[in-house]
């Protein structure tokens, strides 16, 4: 039997995840990212909706009561892309409605690529990549943007990095 999967899979539908309030989670993903809300169920046993970012959908449950929580691992992020043109005008955005943000840092195996990260209320940590045409103009926009790159903040180091903190 041959694998067709290369031929019929051809992207990503959603993700899920559990948060503390639906009406926070709301409010900050519209006002951030610019998602929108395409339905809500709050007479469900576990209150839950569908938001979307672009065609990306996010399915979000209200955290059971049962349910421990749980730390999430730093290597478990949503990531969104933004056109480099509009990159820097997105996170000054972000940043005037007093969300941190680390970055931008450049990818050594990625050249033209370019990524910003934050944490929504959940601490959940949120991505926005740019990808430039022209390496020379992410490099560009990283030089200007060099005293934003918080390192202390450890969203782009990684777990080890999170543990020396």
């Amino acid at each position: 039997m041959k694998n067709t999967s290369e031929e019929t899979i051809n992207g990503i539908s959603h993700s899920g995840f559990y948060v503390e309030d639906l009406d926070r989670t709301i409010e900050f993903y519209t006002k951030t990212i610019g998602a929108r809300l395409a339905w809500r169920n709050d007479n469900s046993k576990y209150p839950l909706m569908k938001m979307y970012v672009g065609d990306f959908g996010l399915s979000i449950i209200k955290w059971p009561p049962d349910e421990p929580r749980i730390r999430i691992p730093h290597a478990i992020h949503w990531s969104y892309r933004v056109d480099p043109k509009r990159c820097e005008e997105t996170i000054e955005y972000i940043r005037s409605l007093g969300i941190p943000v680390e970055g931008p840092v450049g990818h050594k195996r990625e050249p033209g690529i370019l990524n910003w990260f934050f944490l929504d209320p959940d601490n959940y940590r949120v991505e926005i990549e740019a990808r430039f045409p022209d390496p020379k103009e992410a490099e560009a926009v990283l030089d200007r943007n060099k005293e934003h790159r918080h390192e202390e903040m450890g969203l782009y180091g990684g777990d080890a990095h999170l543990r020396k903190l």
